[in-house]
């Protein structure tokens, strides 16, 4: 291969490992648009269709609904392995960067373009979004896709029957179908077409080719977005061309009256999408016209949203949004985030101002764009994460624009001195909004809880308690008292470690991670009822309580486990909470459980049953991964195994149950009944 090639398929290599790397992560929990997107997607598999809409507050674009829940199909459903489509775009979306900087066809360096596709991969917001349940990831391939052929197009001579142009018009209008944003921006596109395809405005009216090229444009893309709307127009009472945000954000982002939860209210309770639309327009223009003034006064708000570095939710793929960023990844995001933003944000409006003023035709396709999104923003509403919308145009000049560094005294000084202007504009508006007390604090406790798990894994313990004490001391958060409790407790500190553990619940009642670690301390103490209250807590869900006692403790070997006596957690993978059953207070298992038992026993006995409609039930039940069947009918039994010695050096080691599961009722895909666990040694 030529060296070139070589370059970008290490590139790609790279953005691909980065974009795994954070997707290993435990899956997180969805934000912001990622319920609805999910929730669409489920009832698209379920063959309910689009009938969320019929219930909510706006009617979405169907493409990526429709992507995701492909995605969810080939994965069999887990949402987990369902992001690796959406993983794959985003590294796609590395390469058509590289290729559109090549297509913008300013005489830049292969440097120049390599830079562009390493800029795109380690830029923090692309890597996260690549494991997010969200159609920014779609839509930048879609739309980067469509840029890049118009580009190519013109660098091929421009003729209206080229196919670059055709299939332009095809992405562009898929484009639509993800994100409506671009829509009007249809009408600016097709007469730049119209005008490469001239060569000169003056020959636009003389050259039928011309035109017809870009009503080719336009055209192809709307036959695109005709399907749905044609969908729309039989499904509802009037037509909706492909969404209906526009309409919500009239209403709720100029000054409502009512609050958020009034508005959803009113909307939700309009069944069809169309009149909930129109509801919601007449209510915006409303209150347009008794104080116009909100125009103004949302302008400098939008404006500063557009270049702010927002500590959002979905900055970080987090377990918990509750949770401390892993310390690492925290600093790295100062740089390959903040930083980074910043400079493409500086240096892409620099270079974009500056290529158009030279006369040069892309960059004044480009700079459209951006000056379309800016007014749409300004007039709406702007949020962090829609500079993903730019992040194709911005990139690749902004590595010309510090490229260009070392010779700025041989540029075109006005078109230089304007580009300038414009960047130190956008660069003071960065650092107006930039959140300072989030990054310095947030940024010292990272070193210093980063610090502490070096130290922790080089057995330094006392100085892991300096660090985190330090961490907590910069900035306390539940996260930061719960390592140093730990490390306070490996340290034999109990006392201590309960205070730390206590410190961590009181600053949040709703994050779960506290409790399993009070319940699994109290329990080795022996202060049995009082870590029974922890285990239960009021804001907090048992389930979860479940999941995270079973992956964060280790407890103590235990003879006898009582299955949903309220201080099994730990022991116990696969289970759902307890409740009353047969006589009884007992867990369901799913179609995999596991349970911890001593690693020194020689004879487990446990009493189940199967309790199913389909019951007598055949099962397998492994130690040691060698299994053997069994049979359970609907009444209680016990089930006695001899186990032979264990060689692991955990005090600990697992049995697991394999079971065709039912459905419930309440859609739990059940096993068997669990109610109690019996480990002794044969003596």
């Amino acid at each position: 291969m030529k060296r070139e090639t070589w370059w970008i398929v290490a590139i790609l290599g790279l953005a691909a490992l980065i974009r795994l790397a954070l997707w290993l992560q435990p899956l997180h929990l969805p934000a912001n648009d990622e319920v609805e997107y999910l929730t669409v997607a489920q009832d698209l598999l379920a063959g309910r269709g689009w009938s969320f809409y019929d219930r909510y507050h706006w009617l979405r674009a169907p493409l990526y609904p429709l992507f995701l829940a492909a995605s969810l199909w080939l994965a069999q459903g887990n949402v987990w392995l369902a992001a690796l489509p959406n993983i794959a775009l985003s590294v796609l979306n590395v390469y058509l960067m590289y290729r559109l900087s090549q297509a913008i066809g300013d005489g830049a360096s292969p440097l120049a373009h390599r830079l562009v596709a390493l800029v795109a991969a380690i830029l923090l917001t692309h890597a996260t979004f690549a494991a997010l349940y969200m159609s920014e990831t779609l839509f930048t391939t879609l739309f980067s896709a469509a840029l890049w052929l118009l580009l190519a197009w013109r660098e091929k001579g421009g003729r209206w029957q080229d196919w670059r142009l055709l299939v332009a018009g095809a992405l562009w209008g898929l484009a639509l179908l993800t994100r409506s944003m671009p829509l009007y921006f249809t009408v600016l596109v097709a007469g730049w077409i119209a005008l490469e395809a001239a060569g000169h405005w003056r020959q636009v009216f003389h050259r039928p080719t011309a035109l017809l090229a870009g009503v080719s444009f336009a055209v192809i893309a709307l036959t695109v977005v005709a399907p749905w709307t044609i969908r729309n127009c039989l499904s509802y009472r009037s037509c909706i061309l492909i969404e209906t945000g526009l309409s919500y954000n009239l209403w709720a982002f100029n000054e409502p009256r009512e609050d958020m939860a009034t508005i959803f209210r009113a909307l939700e309770n309009i069944a069809d999408p169309s009149e909930r639309a129109t509801y919601a327009t007449a209510r915006g223009l409303e209150r347009l016209r008794e104080d116009p003034a909100i125009l103004l006064r949302k302008l400098w708000p939008n404006w500063l949203a557009i270049w702010r570095v927002k500590a959002i939710q979905d900055r970080f793929l987090l377990e918990d949004y509750r949770a401390d960023p892993p310390p690492l990844l925290f600093l790295m995001a100062l740089i390959t985030d903040d930083l980074l933003y910043g400079m493409v944000a500086v240096g892409g409006v620099a270079a974009l101002l500056y290529g158009t003023l030279l006369g040069r035709a892309p960059a004044r396709l480009l700079i459209l764009w951006v000056l379309y999104f800016i007014a749409v923003s300004l007039l709406t509403h702007g949020e962090g994460r829609y500079r993903h919308f730019i992040f194709c145009v911005l990139i690749p000049y902004a590595v010309r624009a510090w490229l260009a560094l070392p010779k700025l005294s041989r540029l075109a000084q006005p078109a230089l001195t304007a580009g300038l202007l414009a960047a130190g504009i956008v660069g003071c508006s960065a650092l107006l909004a930039y959140h300072w007390d989030y990054a310095i604090q947030g940024g010292t406790r990272s070193f210093w809880r980063l610090s502490g798990d070096l130290a922790r894994i080089s057995n330094n313990l006392p100085g892991a308690t300096i660090a985190y004490q330090q961490a907590v001391s910069a900035q306390p958060t539940p996260d930061g008292y719960i390592a140093l409790g730990d490390v306070l407790r490996a340290q034999g500190k109990h006392d201590e470690a309960l205070a730390a553990y206590r410190a961590a619940q009181r600053l949040n009642i709703l994050y779960p991670p506290p409790y399993t670690r009070l319940g699994d301390l109290l329990r080795e103490r022996g202060e049995l009822a009082e870590a029974q209250q922890f285990y239960r807590p009021q804001y907090v869900s048992e389930q979860t309580l479940l999941d995270l006692a079973w992956r964060d403790t280790t407890p103590i070997p235990r003879k006898v486990i009582e299955v949903g006596d309220g201080l099994d957690f730990g022991y116990l993978s696969g289970f759902y909470p307890g409740e009353e059953l047969a006589g009884t207070r007992a867990r369901w298992t799913g179609p995999v459980a596991r349970i911890r038992i001593p690693a020194e026993a020689r004879i487990v006995r446990l009493r189940i049953a199967a309790l199913r409609p389909d019951a007598p039930i055949v099962g397998q039940i492994c130690i040691d991964n060698r299994c053997q069947p069994f049979q359970l009918g609907i009444e209680w039994r016990w089930l006695e195994l001899q186990l032979q010695p264990s060689d692991t050096v955990s005090p600990l080691r697992e049995i697991e149950f394999r079971l065709t599961p039912w459905s419930a009722p309440d859609n739990r895909r059940l096993g068997i009944v669990v109610d109690q666990v019996e480990a002794s040694t044969g003596n």
